[in-house]
């Protein structure tokens, strides 16, 4: 009987030390370095300036996401995430304006969470942008839907900035 309780012992022993080894692989050796974060898109922000950063400089308009030819695209994508049923997409310099509808089904509200999944659908099309708002207000939306009605007619985003940065400073927008 202790030769049994010796084995169960020893392979106790045994697998303690396979999981520590296993488990201090895994751990991070770098902890006392400093490890850099890639900034992320404040929602609350809305830029006053023209100013670019850095990486906004290094890029070329080339290299742009064409946002009047592809809208549809990336706005397909937002409507693939489980509450939203229809998205806008209005794009001026760094900045991405979005409507959204939910599906009837969906009885709650812009979350973070949901907002979260809109930006980053846009800021993986046009890594660019660098404010999304997005809005779910009833008034707000209609002004995007007209907004980006408008720029697929023809006319000029610039004679439409002022409207669209309204509606991104707007409190339900950023909210």
């Amino acid at each position: 009987m202790k030769t049994q309780n010796l084995k169960k012992l020893f392979f106790a022993v045994a697998l303690i030390l396979v999981v520590g080894v296993a488990v201090s692989g895994c751990m991070n050796r770098n902890v006392n370095e400093s490890q850099s974060v890639a900034p992320s898109a404040t929602p609350n922000y809305m830029p006053q300036g023209s100013a670019t950063n850095g990486a906004t400089a290094q890029s070329t308009d080339a290299n742009r996401f064409d946002w009047t030819k592809n809208a549809a695209q990336i706005e397909a994508q937002i409507s693939q995430i489980s509450e939203v049923s229809e998205a806008r997409v209005v794009v001026t310099g760094n900045t991405a304006l979005v409507g959204v509808k939910f599906n009837t089904a969906y009885q709650g509200e812009m979350t973070e969470r949901i907002r979260e999944m809109i930006a980053a659908e846009v800021m993986k099309a046009d890594p660019q942008i660098t404010t999304v708002a997005v809005t779910s207000e009833e008034d707000d939306v209609e002004d995007i839907y007209e907004i980006s009605e408008r720029t697929l007619m023809g006319e000029e985003l610039d004679a439409l900035k002022e409207d669209i940065n309204e509606i991104v400073r707007n409190a339900t927008t950023l909210r």
